[in-house]
């Protein structure tokens, strides 16, 4: 008798433990929710970014904020510091830019904005990478976007994301995270750069545009992938469908990549013919990437592809027709196969 009375006293402190601790781990995951889906308590800047794609599409899409917005930017990581904020001209643009994003990608992001709103404005960032046969350039994994990450608030994963972020909460320091307009903030590369600690040399830059060139373009040959060009005219005539401004950009470049580019002429043969292209569909192009003043400045830059905010504006001002950087293209004369 007495053993069934202590069996049953430690089964009831067994089974309150259980209950407390699962309740402790659901309410600290819930309340600090790593996934973003509420910032009440833990603010989004203190929590990863999980799946960058899933985060921003649930953001727009199933969260129904695409009712703030009425133009959009489109492009991979190299677009994610034209921040909407920086200025008027871009009031109601929301920044859709993901880590080397394709056209296909571009495209998909486009077509499912049209099934919702239209659009009044479309600032399309376009890289030489995206024509890279080898590089998956008509790839596209819908359930990348659609599919959000795993929301499990009992999970011991869940718990180690959250106490991450409570601890970044507690010490206030922000991670790289996404502005609530889509564009990035790299707050840890800023505190080095207002400490006077960031590597801006020449040097480094040198060192990381020969490493890119080398690794991406010439151990793996840069090969043009010509269905690349059939997305883009897809968007093209989705513009003149829906009535859609549309300004197709080539993203900055720092000088030193552009340096090391002068010793490999086949290549800036492609990129020539990649923008005599790009101008027989979209009939105008914005370059931004000339070995000009603003990108032979390294202080406008993290690394050779990835600008600052300051560029960024710059960029907004020159598609609306204010400001010197970058150049226009027209359409001049029928392309000439390569």
């Amino acid at each position: 008798m007495k053993n069934k009375i202590l069996t049953r006293r430690w089964l009831k402190y067994y089974i309150i433990i259980f209950v407390s601790t699962f309740s402790f781990i659901f309410i600290f995951n819930y309340l600090i929710d790593p996934y973003g889906k509420q910032n009440s308590f833990c603010e989004i800047k203190y929590k990863p970014v999980l799946n960058e794609r899933g985060q921003k599409f649930n953001y727009i899409f199933t969260e129904g904020n695409i009712e703030k917005y009425d133009s959009v930017i489109l492009g991979s990581s190299r677009v994610m510091k034209i921040s909407p904020s920086s200025s008027i001209l871009t009031k109601g643009f929301y920044n859709f830019g993901v880590h080397v994003a394709n056209n296909s990608e571009k495209l998909f992001l486009l077509e499912e904005w049209l099934k919702v709103k239209k659009l009044e404005k479309v600032y399309l960032g376009v890289e030489y990478y995206n024509f890279h046969e080898n590089k998956k350039p008509l790839y596209v994994n819908k359930n990348n976007f659609k599919n959000n990450y795993n929301t499990n608030y009992l999970s011991t994963q869940t718990l180690k994301l959250s106490y991450k972020s409570f601890i970044n909460m507690i010490n206030d320091k922000p991670i790289t995270f996404f502005n609530t307009n889509g564009s990035i903030n790299y707050f840890n590369k800023e505190v080095l750069i207002s400490n006077n600690s960031f590597n801006f040399t020449t040097k480094k830059f040198k060192n990381s545009a020969t490493s890119h060139l080398k690794n991406n373009m010439i151990n793996d040959p840069f090969k043009i992938e010509e269905k690349v060009f059939d997305v883009l005219l897809k968007i093209q005539e989705l513009s003149e469908k829906y009535d859609f401004e549309l300004y197709v950009f080539i993203t900055p470049m720092q000088s030193e990549f552009l340096n090391q580019l002068d010793n490999h002429k086949n290549i800036l043969t492609k990129f020539d013919y990649i923008d005599k292209r790009l101008l027989d569909i979209f009939g105008k192009l914005y370059k931004f990437n000339l070995n000009d003043r603003f990108n032979k400045n390294t202080k406008n830059f993290y690394d050779p592809f990835h600008y600052r905010e300051n560029l960024g504006l710059e960029i907004i001002n020159r598609l609306n027709n204010k400001g010197q950087f970058g150049t226009i293209l027209y359409k001049k004369e029928k392309l000439n196969a390569l």
